[in-house]
């Protein structure tokens, strides 16, 4: 799991590097753009990161934001197996569905600098992975019984394809399981800078990004 959320991370920030400000003429909005940023992140909305982000147009954004679902996907959930493009796409939907039901709130910004700023971003840590990561323990146990008591048949070849289709099919199952009873956690407060470079583009720095998605989705716990 640390593989794979640091693979989770890696493009999520990526998405963060992207967003950068014009930075020109007028006052900068760092709680406004900390929130374009987030809601572009987790719900796909573009209306408020097409204000901030140079250059950006619906499209682009709209075509980063399904590229972070679905490489998040294949590295978390998909990747290590083989999955139908229907089975992959159903994953895809069920990741942006759970990544909309995050909840965060921008509660202020604070200039610290020049052209540096600490935002305060109120998170809901939510449940739904480290459930799925409890429900997946339990079912490998209970497929290492199936096996051992023969339940599956055939060439050697033919089993390993067997087990493979139950697992995706169980994966799928789970995480869908564990997203309609997901729950959240006590409300965390975290911190984000945010500053200008030479060129004077706003970004939030990536250590901290990386605390607030660690934390929302409790990485930290699978």
């Amino acid at each position: 799991m640390k593989k794979y959320r640091k693979k989770l991370l890696s493009f999520l920030l990526s998405m963060v590097l992207m967003l950068l400000t014009s930075g020109c003429g007028g006052r900068f909005d760092a709680a406004g753009y900390t929130q374009a940023l987030l809601h572009l992140t987790f719900q796909g909305e573009t209306k408020e990161a097409m204000q901030v982000i140079k250059g950006a147009d619906r499209n682009m954004l709209l075509l980063k934001y399904q590229e972070s679902i679905d490489t998040f996907t294949t590295n978390v959930l998909t990747g290590q197996f083989e999955v139908s493009e229907a089975r992959q796409l159903q994953f895809s939907e069920l990741t942006a569905k759970i990544f909309s039901a995050m909840r965060y709130t921008v509660t202020g910004a604070e200039k610290t600098g020049k052209k540096e700023y600490e935002v305060s971003v109120t998170i809901e840590p939510a449940d739904v992975f480290v459930n799925f990561g409890e429900l997946l323990s339990e079912d490998s146990l209970k497929m290492a019984e199936d096996i051992k008591a023969g339940k599956y048949t055939g060439t050697e070849e033919e089993i390993d394809t067997q087990i493979m289709t139950d697992i995706v099919n169980h994966s799928y199952e789970l995480l869908d399981a564990a997203y309609m009873r997901m729950d959240y956690g006590d409300s965390k407060t975290v911190i984000l800078e945010v500053k200008a470079d030479e060129d004077n583009e706003y970004a939030i720095n990536e250590d901290d990004m990386n605390n607030l998605i660690t934390k929302i989705l409790r990485l930290d716990e699978m």
